[in-house]
């Protein structure tokens, strides 16, 4: 099931998509970086690792899938995904990021708003999550870019 555009009534009746989703952004995502730091000044890190591994979709639909990890990530020495550790699941769990749900464009503010269905960490999931958004090309990057950035190059086919 498709669901409609969010729409804003102008003058005169004319309704005007204001927050569907961008064909611009439509499409799969690599990520080649996921950086953070505590201060504007402060240097970058990498929480995921220098190479992390993982994909956004921004499906013509609405529909949005963001799953990325560490590069090299954690495994367990038992080589059973049910035998870890305490220390080895929470490192495993560390090292994996994922979120699911709906996504537009609000086009005004220049954010992606993330509508967020489910997720592997607890605290995002049932929320809403906005990072404002720049696409040059091929290359999209969310955040603020001042404390934190996501950069995501095209997938071609």
């Amino acid at each position: 099931m498709t669901r409609a555009p969010h729409v804003a009534l102008v003058a005169g009746g004319v309704a005007l998509a204001a927050c569907a989703p961008r064909p611009a952004l439509v499409g799969t995502w690599r990520v080649v970086a996921i950086e953070s730091r505590d201060t504007a000044g402060g240097a970058w890190r990498r929480p995921f690792g220098d190479a992390p591994r993982g994909y956004a979709v921004y499906a013509a639909d609405g529909t949005h899938l963001l799953q990325f990890g560490r590069t090299p990530s954690a495994s367990f020495a038992a080589r059973d995904d049910r035998a870890g550790t305490d220390a080895e699941v929470r490192a495993a769990f560390l090292d994996h990021f994922a979120w699911q749900g709906r996504w537009r464009v609000d086009a005004a503010r220049g954010v992606v708003v993330h509508e967020i269905e489910g997720s592997a960490w607890p605290s995002y999931r049932n929320t809403v999550q906005e990072r404002p958004y720049r696409l040059k090309g091929d290359t999209l990057v969310l955040g603020d870019t001042t404390r934190a950035r996501r950069v995501f190059v095209r997938v071609r086919p």
